[in-house]
């Protein structure tokens, strides 16, 4: 987190550090002479939950979707593949024109959050402790506008406590201190797996109902059914089995044990 910290020239501090109650001043509208100058030239990595909005909005299928408008990134320390929004040649996100994002309800969690950053230690001392932080861009004057809120109602309006709710079992898959073992060497069936269960929600329904799935995994039939017409569930439903499949939560049950 501090070298990501020090890529936006800032230091973490009591004074810096917010939280939910924390009052600051921001406002963006197509008045403002910065106006979609913030939707370029950087890094949006995106949740499964931003997919599964985005290829839906977009009327393709998750690998459509991921093929045409991401690109895979490796982490370093988890040697597992993420996905960021792939930007057009200009340097600019594709989905945004003169009148703002085309995407704009069902945009990604990291456009929702800005101009807040938000971060979770990972040290022991902290684990399990997150915070926020003002990003300040010289271009942006949305910190001119006198728009008081706090960071809670920050999160409420842009709507990210939905998005952290859809999100939350995989961000726990990813956070796992296993993730992070430098004996982690996950071979191409695991990091396969990791991909259509984390992405591809589309292929992991056919894995689901076109395998032997129900005859090894014990799923009552309210549920199947509701995998069958709910994607949401079923992606939510993806995340837990990779829980199980990755380290053995006991996320999903066994038929006979």
């Amino acid at each position: 987190m501090d070298n990501i910290l020090n890529k936006l020239g800032l230091n973490l501090d009591e004074k810096t550090k917010l939280a939910d109650d924390s009052i600051f001043c921001f406002g963006c509208h197509k008045e403002l002479s910065c106006y979609n100058t913030c939707c370029g030239g950087l890094d949006i990595f995106l949740t499964p939950y931003d997919i599964l909005r985005m290829k839906n909005r977009l009327g393709m299928t998750s690998a459509e979707f991921i093929s045409k408008h991401t690109e895979p990134v490796i982490h370093g320390e988890s040697k597992l593949p993420f996905l960021k929004l792939k930007l057009a040649q200009t340097g600019s996100c594709s989905f945004v024109g003169e009148e703002g994002c085309s995407l704009y309800d069902d945009r990604p969690l990291a456009c929702r959050y800005y101009p807040i950053g938000f971060g979770v230690y990972k040290n022991d001392a902290a684990q399990g402790s997150d915070f926020y932080f003002l990003i300040k861009e010289e271009h942006c004057k949305g910190f001119e506008e006198k728009q008081e809120q706090t960071v809670a109602e920050w999160r409420k309006k842009q709507e990210i406590d939905l998005y952290d709710d859809k999100n939350k079992v995989w961000m726990d898959l990813i956070l796992n201190k296993k993730m992070y073992s430098p004996d982690l060497e996950p071979d191409e069936k695991s990091l396969k797996m990791f991909f259509m269960g984390s992405y591809e929600v589309d292929s992991f329904k056919s894995f689901v109902f076109e395998s032997r799935f129900f005859d090894v995994f014990e799923v009552d039939e309210e549920l199947q059914e509701q995998l069958r017409s709910d994607e949401e569930e079923l992606m939510i439903f993806a995340h837990k089995w990779l829980q199980y499949a990755l380290f053995r939560m006991p996320t999903m049950k066994l038929r006979g044990a």
